[in-house]
């Protein structure tokens, strides 16, 4: 399969095999744009049933978010909020694709914004509409209308079939010089183990020039936050234009980048070597959360707690 970028069948081979289930899984970095991508891309049919139903399981292991899930994704909204906010974004109609169990639409909803969002699996959709009364459709992309001042997609456009189709959907959805915020997972990291980087589920792996190349048509970047994961904050052209690839600097550059990567840079750069202490003081506050209603733990989150029952100090 040629690069889905810039369309170049010149790929060289990365990586052979899953890291979740060790199984045969081909990923390719293009030698002419620096795009790494799996060597066969699923169609849209199979990869929207594949979100509908098993992802989810897959990855979470549950049809519904638990406890701990509400925990986690409430503090990661918390910081992606606190990103728009830095940008001056606080308020205007928002749109969450891929929105989850909802935790980021209830509490961007709470905090200034006409917020909705469209979740491909039932069970998260049907979750977020019935403990958060959020507006969040089920379905994707596709099944979305109107006019958005904001759109998000956090940790989605690596899962889908075509990038470039992505922006061009959300292009037609946003307001004149409306905003998108897309975080992917960074191929630079220095914080991903070397052997936990790639999966059937991720399709893209994309440096900031290769995620900005994507965008150029239709968008400019205004803000880069490259904290771990990857954001990026785009504002839309009046007019879409040409796309601009990386040069080959760029591509030498993710070149060195992969064979860098390595145990020693992980656990001292990385600070590999904390995270199990990290992640038993994350264990110790998702138990504490536990008790709790899935409401009520998100609105600790909120800059002034609603009346009624107390919420936890995690």
């Amino acid at each position: 399969m040629p690069c889905q970028l810039c369309s170049n069948d010149s790929l060289e081979l990365v990586s052979s095999k899953d890291a979740k289930s060790s199984e045969p899984l081909n990923v390719s970095l293009c030698s002419t744009c620096g795009l790494i991508q799996q060597n066969f891309i699923p169609d849209e049919e199979t990869l929207n049933r594949y979100y509908h139903h098993e992802y989810r399981q897959d990855y979470k292991g549950t049809y519904r978010p638990k406890s701990k899930h509400v925990y986690r994704a409430g503090k990661t909204a918390l910081q992606r909020l606190n990103f728009l906010k830095s940008a001056g974004i606080k308020a205007g109609r928002l749109l969450d694709v891929g929105a989850g169990g909802g935790e980021f639409t209830y509490l961007a909803g709470k905090t200034g914004f006409a917020a909705s969002g469209v979740e491909p699996n039932k069970g998260y959709s049907d979750y977020a509409r019935k403990e958060y009364h959020c507006d969040i459709k089920t379905g994707n992309l596709n099944n979305i209308t109107g006019q958005y001042d904001v759109i998000t997609l956090f940790h989605v456009l690596e899962h889908l079939p075509s990038p470039q189709q992505a922006f061009n959907q959300a292009y037609q959805l946003l307001s004149k010089e409306g905003y998108l915020l897309i975080e992917v997972p960074w191929i630079e990291a220095r914080d991903a183990s070397p052997h936990n980087i790639y999966f059937k589920a991720h399709l893209y792996y994309f440096s900031i020039d290769t995620l900005m190349a994507a965008a150029s048509q239709h968008f400019d970047a205004i803000m880069i936050d490259t904290g771990s994961n990857l954001k990026i904050l785009f504002r839309a052209k009046q007019i879409p234009v040409k796309i601009r690839l990386p040069d080959t600097t760029s591509v030498a550059k993710i070149r060195t980048r992969l064979h860098q990567k390595g145990w020693l840079e992980y656990l001292f750069q990385g600070q590999g070597l904390l995270k199990p202490i990290k992640k038993l003081v994350e264990r110790m506050r998702e138990r504490k959360a536990g008790v709790y209603r899935p409401r009520e733990i998100l609105d600790q989150f909120l800059p002034i707690s609603p009346p009624g029952r107390p919420v936890p100090v995690l």
